[in-house]
């Protein structure tokens, strides 16, 4: 059965006789919504309803917040991976570069000693060619591991940097997981309380008037009881009421539904 101050928006609201004798107030010569016994009820029970609602939100929101902490320091670690992978490709390079100097100062160590013992001209003159060509390459060589040296300074302070970064970051988010298992516990236990409480106040809500309100609850989410401004707007919507509706909100000898919204104004 459903309750005729929750009546559905355009359906017929009953007389406010009617409305008196389910609200079980005394009379309704008063000016505010408080006369209804049950919207008051309500209203408390709503209050408990949206504390219940906002915490359940945040701990709903803490296993995704832990999930993109962790995605964070995954990146900043991977980060710091490849700065060390990056220093150590120089490192390669540079050794690769010695070997290959090295290499080729022994081939010119060989030519020379060919060229001490020859007596052939052509061949003596190809010896000088090749130690001249090979001497060039070398200094190529060397200049190209003076730039990797200087590469390997820079790469190794932005390694060294990161890899602080990434200290820092786990410990930062060490801390932060441990306070996300903090809040969660009390929240919970919070939670129950609130829990507790709710059921409680429920208990003293009329059945039918319960009902109501936890449908519109499921349909809406909380609130469903709300406000008019001073202005004449929806607390739940912010649309623009109606001045009809306006008087009877103010009057308060009526439930009134916001025409938008279909939430209930006090």
């Amino acid at each position: 059965m459903r309750l005729p101050f929750l009546a559905e928006p355009g359906e017929k609201r009953p007389a406010v006789a009617a409305v008196r004798g389910i609200f079980h107030a005394p009379d309704l010569e008063g000016k505010h919504a408080g006369n209804h016994a049950d919207l008051d009820q309500l209203l408390i029970l709503q209050e408990k309803d949206v504390r219940i609602s906002k915490l359940r939100k945040e701990l709903a929101s803490l296993p995704e917040q832990r999930t993109r902490l962790l995605k964070q320091m995954e990146a900043i670690k991977q980060k710091a991976l490849a700065a060390k992978q990056e220093v150590a490709g120089i490192e390669k390079s540079i050794r690769d570069v010695e070997a290959a100097v090295e290499t080729k100062r022994t081939y010119i160590g060989k030519m020379k000693t060919l060229q001490s013992n020859t007596r052939k001209n052509e061949e003596y003159q190809m010896c000088i060619q090749e130690v001249e060509k090979t001497e060039a390459a070398i200094d190529s060589l060397e200049t190209s591991e003076l730039e990797l040296m200087e590469r390997l300074e820079t790469a190794k302070t932005d390694m060294e940097q990161k890899i602080r970064r990434a200290r820092d970051a786990q410990r930062e988010l060490e801390e932060t997981l441990a306070r996300f298992d903090r809040t969660a516990e009390t929240d919970k236990e919070l939670l129950n309380h609130l829990n507790a409480e709710r059921a409680d106040l429920a208990a003293a809500v009329p059945e039918n008037s319960l009902g109501e309100y936890e449908r519109m609850t499921r349909s809406k989410g909380v609130p469903v009881i709300v406000p008019m401004d001073e202005k004449g707007h929806c607390g739940g919507c912010h649309m623009v009421i109606t001045d009809n509706a306006r008087m009877k909100v103010l009057g308060g000898h009526e439930t009134v539904y916001c025409d938008s919204c279909h939430r209930i104004l006090h």
